[in-house]
């Protein structure tokens, strides 16, 4: 081959070389520029506590999450006729004392047992929750979950109470409550022991008329619901929050729908619409009053959950609670929920 032509090719053959080493090099850079820079989708903060039912929760309530942390939880004896789980802020020390010496007191040992238990959440301040802490190490009645303590994560406190009682109490009846109600533990648990003719499937309490179950959309209001949370306009049936009885297997159908049923910021409505779900049917009951006016002490006969008392009030109506044994006995004796 003559010199000439061999330098060409020569020369040809390091261009094509230098050519091809420059395409690796790009396509080496396009690839690195591919690839998901290291820690740039960082995960949630551990420990973080839902301010709100997550969005993801269309599946239902996530009671694991309910439960994490290393709170201990109250003693319960399994098998009792009540145990009344009653809502309450962890502000809301003095409430709770004055229920635990006024109708949350027992004398002696009852005849049909019961046991009252306050719901708490985790509270926003650190002495608030180390009064909690103190709280529950005295009286041992308190049960922390790990949620916010807001009024909107209510139906995660009467979730995650509710979970707790049927697993770990099994009591035959559950009272959901609030600490600025009135309950009537002279009579209820014998009521419910004795004279009670609804021994399962039972969910009584004071129920809202038609008018009163629409749904609120104004985002101002705290009942505020989203469609996105819940669709119709109006609710099914459901007791008001300020007290309702649920016999064990009403709570336990209940607790299986919530696995299932998007929670929404509304406790009552949401266990209504439980209820709908698992086939459980809402009951009226007369016997749970929603305001709190001048009763006679004959009323106390009747009446088991009175909403809206003062400290002051509590001690009156545990007075004529127990004025009622004896001072109306010529009073006739109503023996059914209505």
């Amino acid at each position: 081959m003559h010199p000439r032509c061999s330098k060409r090719l020569l020369c040809g053959s390091l261009l094509l070389s230098l050519l091809l080493w420059c395409l690796l090099l790009l396509a080496g850079d396009v690839q690195k520029k591919k690839r998901p820079v290291a820690g740039r989708f960082r995960p949630a903060p551990r420990g973080q506590l839902p301010t709100r039912p997550p969005a993801r929760a269309a599946q239902g309530v996530d009671f694991a999450s309910l439960f994490a942390g290393s709170h201990a939880g109250p003693r319960c004896a399994r098998g009792q006729v009540l145990l009344i789980l009653v809502t309450s802020a962890p502000g809301n020390a003095e409430a709770r004392h004055v229920i635990r010496r006024t109708w949350g007191a027992q004398e002696g040992r009852p005849a049909n047992r019961w046991q009252t238990v306050f719901l708490v959440g985790q509270a926003a301040e650190a002495e608030v929750a180390r009064g909690v802490q103190r709280e529950q190490q005295e009286f041992g009645d308190i049960l922390v979950g790990n949620y916010k303590d807001t009024y909107r994560n209510l139906t995660l406190k009467v979730m995650h109470g509710l979970k707790w009682a049927s697993e770990q109490c099994r009591p035959c009846y559950i009272l959901k409550t609030d600490d600025d109600c009135f309950v009537n533990t002279d009579r209820l648990p014998t009521f419910l022991a004795e004279l009670n003719t609804a021994r399962t499937g039972l969910y009584v309490g004071s129920l809202f008329s038609q008018e009163k179950r629409q749904v609120i959309r104004e985002p101002s209001s705290k009942w505020y619901v989203s469609r996105q949370d819940y669709r119709p306009d109006k609710y099914p049936p459901y007791a008001s929050g300020i007290g309702y009885v649920l016999s064990l297997d009403a709570a336990e159908k209940i607790l299986e729908a919530a696995r299932r049923v998007r929670p929404i910021p509304v406790e009552d409505a949401y266990v209504g619409i439980l209820a709908e779900e698992a086939g459980v049917r809402a009951k009226a009951s007369a016997r749970f009053a929603k305001h709190n006016v001048r009763w006679r002490v004959c009323n106390y006969r009747y009446l088991m959950v009175i909403h809206h008392l003062s400290p002051r009030e509590q001690e009156a109506a545990r007075r004529s609670m127990l004025q009622a044994r004896s001072a109306c006995r010529d009073s006739l004796e109503v023996t059914r929920w209505k």
